[in-house]
């Protein structure tokens, strides 16, 4: 299921930016894009971002920022490596770009300098309201972009059998 934010498109879009991220909607997000390429030609850029810890001052509890900075870039990498997988014969023509939060551009600036038509989030679960993500609010100002909350296909849930009144033969 997909959520539009701000415009919508009219035509097939031609350049489709897609955050990567680990999880169902995240594949869900990446299973859409590769629909969208084999169906428009849509040229993929697949993103995924890396959290940076700030690395000032000394290590506290002999944990060193840097190298947790290094497991996480190094997880980010291993979820673009599985959307590459997942992406199939639509990955040969697609762009994979690391962002480290902080330390490179942000997602919008990506977004801006990209002209990039259509940007695919997957939805994060919030209690009481629709699927959303962080980062649609900043990009929905992005001028041509039309921004998707891409959500995880629902699943089947089993069928409850009614329950027989006391006594009754079976």
């Amino acid at each position: 299921m997909e959520t539009p934010v701000g415009r919508s498109a009219r035509s097939a879009p031609e350049r489709v930016l897609i955050v990567c991220e680990h999880g169902r909607a995240g594949a869900a997000a990446i299973e859409l894009a590769r629909d969208l390429a084999e169906r428009t030609q849509a040229s993929l850029t697949i993103v995924g971002i890396a959290p940076h810890a700030p690395s000032g001052g000394r290590a506290r509890c002999a944990n060193s920022p840097v190298e947790y900075n290094k497991a996480v870039a190094a997880s980010v990498a291993h979820d673009l490596d599985e959307a590459k997988n997942r992406l199939g014969d639509a990955a040969i023509n697609a762009a994979f770009v690391l962002l480290v939060d902080g330390a490179d551009q942000t997602l919008e600036q990506l977004t801006r300098s990209g002209g990039f038509d259509l940007v695919l989030l997957p939805g994060h679960r919030r209690p009481f309201r629709k699927p959303g993500h962080p980062a649609a609010a900043g990009l929905s100002g992005v001028a041509g972009a039309e921004i998707r909350i891409v959500e995880p296909a629902s699943q089947p849930q089993p069928k409850r059998q009614p329950r027989r009144p006391a006594g009754a033969a079976g």
